[in-house]
């Protein structure tokens, strides 16, 4: 009895997938959510004292999509991650501080899908973003949350395969703009050239 039911649950969820693969092939329009996780660093900060460490955090989004080949996708992303400033200030102790922050970013990406079968999708995607940084903790840092640019811009390009409705996506984002403003510490003027890099991974679902 327990096999006859485990054939049964296993048909019905074959059938279901195959008809949310069936649904989706008339579709030009789609809406979907994703989560992941993020590796983050910074190109080199140009201070022979300073240094801005790699990081990482977890990506939340949803996207709204139109057409296949080519698609148009808008998509929403909040990220938070917590990068590492080592400051060493000539005769003053050095400074180690983990700066937690998050991303704000609104973007728009152009995608083709490389291969197209009915259950089975290869993609590729790309385009410019647009964002506000926060940071995240009250505590006092060695940057602090009025030395944000809370501005954000760059572009994204990524792969991605969809099966059904499971989407997975491994992108790379580039912030043309500095993360941080010029800051004062010790009675010195630092400016870093703090251009945020991101590599995510986000799997998710499609409707």
């Amino acid at each position: 009895m327990k096999k006859i039911k485990h054939i049964t649950i296993t048909f019905v969820l074959f059938t279901l997938l195959m008809g949310f693969g069936k649904q989706s092939q008339g579709q030009v329009f789609f809406i979907g959510f994703n989560a992941g996780a993020v590796y983050t660093w910074f190109n080199s900060p140009g201070i022979d004292n300073l240094v801005t460490s790699n990081g990482g955090g977890y990506n939340l989004g949803f996207f709204l999509r139109y057409g296949k080949r080519p698609y148009f996708q808008l998509g929403f992303d909040w990220t938070r991650t917590k990068n590492e400033i080592d400051l060493n200030a000539g005769d003053k102790p050095d400074i180690r501080e983990k700066v937690p922050f998050h991303i704000f970013d609104l973007s728009f990406k152009v995608g083709y899908e490389i291969i197209q079968l009915p259950m089975f999708k290869l993609k590729a995607q790309a385009g410019p973003f647009i964002g506000r940084s926060f940071l995240l903790s009250t505590d006092d840092f060695i940057v602090e949350k009025d030395e944000f640019r809370k501005l954000q811009y760059g572009v994204i390009a990524g792969i991605g395969f969809q099966f059904t409705n499971l989407v997975v996506d491994f992108e790379y984002t580039y912030h043309i703009s500095d993360l941080f403003k010029s800051f004062e510490f010790g009675g010195q003027t630092y400016k870093l050239h703090s251009n945020l890099q991101l590599l995510t991974l986000k799997v998710g679902f499609m409707f």
